[in-house]
């Protein structure tokens, strides 16, 4: 009797031996799979977080490049600016456009390329177009043979004009000089609203007489009418010394290589502000 009751006893601790293994293993394979829950919820949530802020960074960095290019436009038309920032935005390219004498040269040629590459270098080809159509004509031809609609037709958000008045000098007075400016603005601008303008006179002359008075009025001009004005003789050295000799051709046709280097660094200096 007595081996019965201990064999009894033997298989009965077996049975608890064997249901509290089991119970410890699922325990085990419980909390196993518990903390590999969490892990990959967290793994998961930390790859969320940081694509989040990977795509926030991208965002983050082509704003900031964005607002790099707008800090240099500081002298540009407040109209300008808006417009710039728009064509940023949307993908599209701001177009400026050089209009006035061949004095400032050709596609090729002169102070024209210069300042067109140091534009499209400060604002990237991906921005900006940068574009010149010159006249040989003064103001009143310019407007007879109605040559502003040419200007009207590039479709230009910015346009630096030269508005002739080295060629009205002596054919053209003053007075209907700027009233030929003010219809050639007009007229853009009817046709393209929202264009700016920048006007900058033509190059300095060898001790002209009525010429700088003329460019005085000129700038006048620009200020009563709130126009932006580009004053690039201000680095040009003084007209009344033999010192500008050196900057035009013999003939004070146009800028020699001195003046056409002078011209161009004083454009980009002011349409490109560092």
């Amino acid at each position: 009797m007595q081996k019965v009751i201990v064999a009894l006893l033997g298989i009965i601790f077996i049975i608890v031996l064997y249901l509290g293994q089991s119970h410890w293993k699922q325990q085990i394979a419980d909390t196993s799979a518990n903390m590999k829950t969490d892990y990959y919820a967290t793994l998961q949530k930390e790859y969320k977080k940081t694509r989040g802020a990977a795509a926030g960074g991208v965002g983050s960095v082509a704003a900031n490049g964005q607002e790099d290019l707008v800090s240099l436009t500081k002298n540009w038309p407040a109209g300008a600016v808006e417009r710039f920032k728009k064509t940023l935005a949307d993908g599209s390219k701001f177009k400026i456009l050089f209009v006035g004498s061949g004095a400032i040269g050709s596609e090729g040629d002169g102070t024209f390329p210069l300042v067109k590459k140091s534009l499209v270098d400060a604002f990237e080809a991906k921005h900006i177009e940068v574009d010149l159509i010159t006249y040989g004509s003064n103001s009143s031809q310019f407007l007879k043979e109605n040559k502003e609609k040419d200007v009207a037709g590039a479709g230009a958000d910015l346009i630096i004009y030269e508005p002739f008045i080295l060629q009205n000098n002596g054919a053209v007075g003053m007075d209907k000089s700027l009233a030929d400016l003010t219809t050639v603005m007009e007229s853009v601008k009817t046709e393209k609203p929202g264009v700016a303008f920048i006007l900058q006179p033509s190059i300095p002359l060898y001790k002209a007489k009525n010429y700088p008075v003329q460019v005085a009025q000129l700038k006048d001009y620009a200020k009563k009418n709130g126009i932006a004005y580009l004053d690039h003789w201000t680095s040009w050295p003084d007209p009344n010394t033999e010192a500008i000799k050196e900057y035009l051709t013999p003939n004070q046709s146009g800028p020699s290589d001195k003046g056409v280097q002078l011209w161009s660094e004083a454009l980009a200096a002011y349409l490109i502000s560092k």
